[in-house]
């Protein structure tokens, strides 16, 4: 048995100057996981191959598949079998599930078995029921608690586009984003809250729906499926699904074939022509799924009669239909209505349009629907079971396809009674154009900044070049207004040399918002070195940062390396505080290390702190570590002692050692309005194992953290 003796560390003030560059340390004993590798001349698919119980079919080889392209038959040049890993065992500690990383890597890109979930909850149109709200919450958990390690999750919502997550592994922001579910404005009701006189010079004319409100909310859905299909469709080494989230999508297409009175003077203009251009919609949604293979699980979170029970309790309450008590004829035309259905005549209606899109949607796509039942969980476990197992395969493009050319493919496998799921063709692409700010590059830099610009284009990150990074927010000096900066370490890792080599890596920085707009130009930098032979895999570090406002942004980081051409991309969500107007906030830690990693581009963050920061969370007893950071009172109130508590937890959760003290307020800058700390980590005192570095400072109400995983071999 092992036994942890928790120790008090002392606080050091201020920050100490780091050694800048050490020698190399190599990663030895490190395997890279396989990797499904593309190229330009190779188109891949995806494969799913269930029997008629929809479990995964295995063991098959590439001489069981043919490849059909525009009829033709193709020859399969990669193959790869691929299972899921089982669920990974519950962690040893908690917070090694709830602690989201301060360092990101590209190591799930370069995994075949990692599969995409698009948890779309469809927010505009779930109704503001208690038990609706609770059962779509607790679907997406279900996803997220089904997990492998390598899958990737993102989450999309119709509405709160805001709101939404990218793909990560990270189960902290993907359960904040989850829960960040509220209802949206959707009433069901047909635009029967809306009603007008069919006849305004009638008195006794029938009311009708003159405008329905949700609409634009229907439309909204359908499109945020297609930009889902139309972004997959760029992830093709992957295993692909959609797990839809919504009470449905009234399409009313019965309605929609049946002509309009002639002369009617309906004022449903409006609802009609809404309804007309769903119905023109959907197939091209389905289209594009199919296209893309993405196969969509449709979840109905109202459950067993919720979604009728609801409209018709709501329309009740509609003087329109109160006084309606017959139940409509067969004849009923609903987009052009003569008179008013009752309650549960409309809810009836409503609650089954929308079924039937569910029904629809996820039957032309190769899925499933779990509707009317109250149990979600054996519809969640059958969806993993069917993705567990697929196959990779690529061919070589005919050369004879044009640039922009559409192409069918078929794929069929040499046993009976199974179903095989893949896209059914592609898009060759176009001529690739020229970089950015290409008018004013040479060649040689034009195909570099292209390769960029490929490597952050895809919903997921490039595998191909090895890269990790972390992140630190911190306010920046003398800036106007609430200008912040966020500090970016890019490591590298590449294989020894046998001879002194120069290489040059090329970065290309893009911040987005949650919603998907770019916030700034691109940033790009270049730095060059020269690799020394050695035994052991090289690392070093590529140091950078950029400027951005108070808020939610995800970073895209590509890179690109000279010597052979490799790309490669991490993407990573970072909160920036707003430091000059939050009573108390912290930046990002930066953590220093002796002997540590050779890094590059320190002149960029000269002005902004004098120590050298690391993406390395892994030590040994012989390196001497230190954290760093700032700590801000913002605001204009007299500058106050600042209580600081750290711990760090060990992978049992046991807290091996703390401090606690207060930041003095003589230490804060009053220009700043800011206080730097050092913290010495005493890695060499600690077992082998995984560590959670916490810091935690307070100021009346408000408490500010920062966490930090780290390891030590």
């Amino acid at each position: 048995m092992t036994t942890y003796v928790t120790r008090t560390i002392l606080f050091t003030s201020g920050l100490v100057i780091a050694l800048a560059t050490a020698p190399l340390k190599g990663d030895q004993g490190v395997q890279a996981p396989p990797v499904f590798r593309s190229a330009v001349d190779l188109i891949h698919f995806d494969v799913s191959v269930l029997d008629k119980q929809r479990r995964p079919v295995r063991g098959l080889v590439a001489n069981d598949f043919t490849v059909l392209e525009d009829g033709k038959p193709q020859t399969i040049a990669t193959f790869l079998a691929v299972d899921a890993p089982p669920l990974a065992p519950a962690p040893s500690a908690k917070w090694m599930r709830e602690v989201s990383p301060d360092v990101h890597t590209n190591e799930p890109e370069q995994n075949p078995e990692g599969r995409l979930f698009v948890l779309l909850i469809d927010d505009g149109l779930i109704p503001p029921d208690p038990a609706a709200l609770k059962n779509a919450k607790k679907i997406a958990r279900g996803v997220i608690d089904r997990l492998s390690p390598s899958d990737q999750v993102a989450v999309v919502f119709t509405f709160a586009a805001g709101d939404a997550q990218t793909f990560t592994t990270d189960r902290k922001r993907l359960l904040a984003a989850i829960d960040s579910l509220r209802a949206g404005p959707a009433s069901h009701l047909l635009g029967w809250d809306t009603a007008v006189s069919r006849s305004p010079r009638d008195r006794n004319a029938p009311l009708v729906p003159a405008v329905d409100g949700d609409a634009g909310l229907r439309l909204g859905s359908l499109r945020t499926l297609q930009m889902v299909a139309d972004t997959l469709i760029a992830a093709p080494q992957r295993r692909k699904a959609v797990i839809f989230i919504s009470p449905g999508v009234t399409v009313d297409q019965a309605s929609d074939a049946r002509p309009v009175k002639a002369g009617s003077g309906s004022p449903g203009g409006a609802i009609r022509e809404a309804n007309r251009q769903l119905v023109r919609e959907m197939p091209r949604v389905l289209e594009r799924m199919a296209r893309a293979n993405v196969t969509m699980y449709a979840f109905d979170p109202c459950g067993l009669d919720g979604l009728e029970s609801y409209i018709a309790r709501a329309a009740a309450g509609l003087p329109s239909l109160r006084s309606a008590v017959t139940p409509p004829p067969p004849f009923y035309h609903w987009l052009d209505p003569d008179s008013a259905p009752p309650p549960r005549s409309l809810a009836h209606h409503a609650a089954t349009l929308d079924m039937d899109f569910l029904v629809t949607a996820a039957v032309n796509t190769g899925g499933r629907a779990i509707v009317n039942t109250n149990d979600f969980d054996p519809g969640l476990d059958g969806i993993f079971e069917e993705n567990a197992s697929y196959y990779l395969l690529g061919y070589v493009k005919p050369e004879k396809n044009a640039a922009g050319s559409l192409h069918r493919v078929t794929i069929k496998v040499d046993r009976p009674d199974v179903t095989v799921r893949t896209r059914n063709g592609y898009d060759t692409e176009n001529e690739p154009k020229p970089g950015t700010n290409s008018k004013d590059q040479s060649p040689a830099d034009a195909a570099i900044a292209l390769r960029l610009e490929e490597a952050a284009a895809g919903p997921v990150a490039d595998g191909e070049l090895p890269l990790q990074i972390a992140l630190a927010p911190m306010a920046v000096q003398g800036a106007p207004g609430d200008e912040s900066a966020v500090v970016i370490v890019v490591g590298f890792r590449q294989p020894s040399v046998a001879a002194r080599t120069q290489e040059v890596v090329d970065l290309q920085i893009g911040a987005f918002t949650p919603d998907g707009r770019r916030v700034g130009p691109l940033q790009r930098q270049t730095a060059a070195f020269t690799l020394v032979p050695g035994r052991d895999a090289i690392r070093y570090e590529v140091l950078t940062k950029v400027g951005l406002p108070p808020g939610r942004f995800e970073l895209r980081v590509a890179a690109h390396r000279k010597t052979d051409n490799a790309k490669g991309s991490v993407y990573a969500d970072v909160v920036v505080p707003n430091f000059a107007k939050a009573p108390l906030s912290l930046s990002g830690v930066w953590l220093e290390a002796t002997p540590g990693t050779s890094a590059l581009g320190r002149d960029a963050l000269a002005s902004i702190f004098p120590f050298t920061p690391t993406a390395v969370r892994e030590f040994t007893e012989r390196d001497a570590v230190s954290a760093c950071f700032r700590i801000y009172q913002g605001g204009a109130a007299p500058l106050m002692p600042v209580p600081l508590t750290i711990r760090i937890v060990n992978d049992h959760d046991v807290v091996v050692a703390t401090a606690s003290g207060t930041v003095g307020a003589e230490r804060f800058d009053p220009r700043l309005r800011a206080a730097d700390h050092r913290f010495d980590v005493q890695v060499g005192a600690l077992p082998a194992g995984r560590y959670l570095l916490s810091f935690e400072a307070t100021l009346d109400k408000t408490t500010a953290r920062r966490d930090v995983m780290f390891g030590v071999r």
